[in-house]
């Protein structure tokens, strides 16, 4: 796996951090309530766009869940 950084979202309600692996396309989120999930599959262009986005936890909700297998980390 080649992981990049972990990126902080402290002004998230509901992320606390996030990052991304480049060969496997696998993007993890660690929520504040402590779950740590993987989401495979998702393109580059979906990391590089939640790192644009003013609402992390909306991003997340409208482009991510529901569109990209995941499982608990």
């Amino acid at each position: 796996m080649s992981w990049t950084d972990w990126i902080e979202t402290p002004d998230s309600s509901n992320i606390a951090r996030y990052r991304y692996d480049v060969k496997g396309h696998v993007l993890q989120v660690e929520f504040k309530n402590g779950g740590t999930y993987n989401y495979y599959d998702v393109p580059q262009a979906v990391f590089d766009q939640i790192k644009a986005a003013t609402s992390k936890g909306q991003f997340l909700a409208q482009n991510v869940k529901g569109l990209y297998r995941y499982a608990r980390a």
